[in-house]
């Protein structure tokens, strides 16, 4: 049994969220039972080895089928002078630089979504330490409008005596 970091509910290991307060119990869960970091590494360790290893096989192939393509058209050069066998080759080169390319790019593309435990672990961990008060909200002063002075200045004229159409006659 375990307490809620949040408002103090007796909850088992195994709950997700309180049910009370509604707070994420997993991080707190993880904390208690120990020995999840380890884990987590290990899972990373093997999801890089496998992009590592796809990788280099898209890549093997990619140059595989580009080297044959190379090898063709030294042939096309050399021996053979069809039209047709050199379009071929060509295809084959660039059929070789895609195959690379893309083992490359998604290798990329996959490896910037690594599960990454130790921020998200942080974040949670940063959530459950999180239960002090919050300061007192503060209240915005109301701002004087543009046009208050010149209002201001337009009621003040009738007092003197003086209006602007008397002044414009003399």
């Amino acid at each position: 049994m375990m307490h809620c970091p949040s408002c103090g509910q007796e909850s088992s290991l195994d709950q997700k969220f309180c049910r009370q307060c509604g707070f994420n119990l997993e991080p707190v869960s993880k904390l208690i039972a120990g020995g999840s970091d380890d884990d987590a590494l290990a899972v990373k360790r093997e999801w890089e080895r496998l992009l590592v290893r796809r990788m280099f096989r898209w890549l093997s192939w990619g140059c595989l089928v580009l080297f044959a393509g190379v090898i063709m058209l030294v042939f096309n050069k050399g021996f053979i002078h069809e039209p047709m066998f050199q379009s071929i080759a060509t295809l084959f080169v660039l059929a070789g630089v895609a195959m690379a390319g893309y083992g490359v790019l998604s290798s990329i593309s996959k490896g910037t979504y690594l599960p990454d435990k130790t921020s998200k672990g942080s974040r949670q961990i940063s959530q459950a330490n999180a239960t002090e008060e919050l300061p007192e909200p503060r209240i915005p002063l109301p701002l004087p409008s543009v046009t208050e002075r010149t209002t201001q200045l337009i009621r003040e004229e009738p007092n003197t005596g003086t209006h602007a159409s008397s002044r414009a006659q003399k």
